[in-house]
């Protein structure tokens, strides 16, 4: 390729003109074409080449960085964007977990659910134990066949009373009177259930042995000697019933009112203890809801410990267990604290209110009973004023059927 280029040397120039202008005044000057030259190829094209390379280069680590700064920023991009998702993922989450745990703490069922569903059967059971009470007055539910008859039977007189009492009283023969009289017929031998007739621990704790522990549900032979204890404490008899012939007399007729009065005020004394023995049966009603509480570790825990030896054997218990057991397996009660711990939300609120609930129905049974210690006091008040004023009314009748005139 050939490249036409000045002289860059003036001395040149003016050495070339010199000679020109000598040899030739009268001719022209004409235009030059360097074909070569050494120090352009030998000095600058080199130069140019290191240039043109070291600008390659240059451009090649400009290009590289530019690239390496902007996968950089895409990375440092990338990791925002990732950071920011994440970070939005974990609220999220942690927001899903608060509201799951709220609804675990508004609607799940606890463990000790089936414990709770014992006060469901509280109504049926007081039912059953009334019902009971009636039926034992008469004599029903008790297997001593002396005991039902003193029970079943119309009023005797007080003489003939206590030869029934003294027959009852041989099964129930304490070591003090078999030691003076045992092996007659009023004392065959030491019973197994010692004054259980004439003791007032067998309404309270059950009869038995003196320092046994105390049996909210009785047994059949516990039952006898409450219902013999009751016939001697409250069934007394007054005045034997009147024969067919003598009640149809003026007398009798009299007599008769006046027993019907007594036995009036005697069945108001004998309600409290039927109540009371009444309350210690057994009732049918208790066993599914006791089967279902037990199924809670806290409350067969607790039932393991105190349920009375016929509730262990039968699954049934009492109204007086049935109450006692409701109550102290949430009071008394060690592994119940621990169900309580667990709770919260409205869980805890349920409990709280169940509580409440609990001692409401525990308050109405101390009114009910208040209520008929009201009237028991009324008729007490009532022979009170007819022990003061029956003497003085009898007195002045006898002057006004003689026509004597107070003065």
């Amino acid at each position: 390729m050939k490249t036409t280029q000045r002289l860059c040397c003036p001395g040149r120039r003016l050495l070339a003109a010199g000679v020109l202008t000598a040899l030739a005044p009268q001719v022209m000057a004409y235009p030059v074409e360097v074909m070569t030259s050494i120090p352009v190829q030998t000095v600058i094209q080199p130069a140019l080449a290191t240039i043109q390379t070291t600008l390659g280069e240059i451009l090649s680590a400009e290009t590289e960085t530019g690239t390496a700064v902007v996968q950089s920023g895409e990375k440092t991009t990338s990791a925002i964007t990732e950071a920011a998702r994440t970070q939005r993922e974990a609220d999220n989450f942690n927001r899903q977990v608060d509201r799951l745990e709220k609804a675990r703490a508004s609607y799940s069922v606890p463990d000790s659910i089936c414990s709770e569903s014992a006060s469901g059967t509280a109504a049926q059971v007081s039912q059953a134990t009334r019902a009971t009470a009636s039926k034992l007055a008469g004599g029903k539910g008790v297997s001593s066949t002396a005991v039902r008859e003193t029970l079943a039977s119309l009023p005797v007189a007080p003489r003939q009373g206590g030869y029934r009492s003294a027959v009852i009283h041989a099964a129930y023969c304490t070591a003090e009177e078999a030691k003076l009289y045992g092996g007659t017929g009023l004392c065959p031998g030491i019973s197994a259930l010692p004054g259980g007739d004439i003791e007032v621990r067998s309404l309270y704790d059950g009869a038995g042995e003196q320092g046994k522990e105390s049996d909210l549900t009785f047994s059949q032979s516990q039952t006898d000697a409450a219902m013999a204890y009751v016939n001697n404490s409250a069934k007394l008899d007054a005045g034997r019933t009147p024969g067919k012939g003598e009640i149809q007399t003026a007398t009798g007729q009299e007599y008769q009112g006046l027993l019907t009065q007594y036995k009036a005020i005697q069945s108001a004394a004998m309600q409290p203890q039927l109540e009371m023995v009444a309350a210690s049966q057994p009732q049918d009603a208790t066993r599914d809801a006791l089967t279902e509480a037990r199924q809670s570790p806290s409350a067969e825990s607790y039932f393991q410990q105190t349920a009375s030896d016929q509730a262990k054997q039968t699954g049934t218990m009492s109204e007086r267990e049935f109450e006692a057991f409701e109550v102290g397996r949430r009071y008394a009660n060690t592994a119940w604290g621990t169900d309580l711990q667990a709770m919260d939300g409205d869980n805890l609120t349920r409990e709280i209110a169940r509580q409440l609930a609990a001692s409401n129905w525990l308050a109405l049974g101390i009114k009910n009973e208040l209520r008929q210690a009201n009237i028991i006091s009324g008729q007490q008040l009532a022979l009170a004023a007819k022990a003061e004023y029956a003497p003085q009314l009898q007195a002045l009748s006898s002057q006004m059927s003689a026509g004597v005139s107070a003065q």
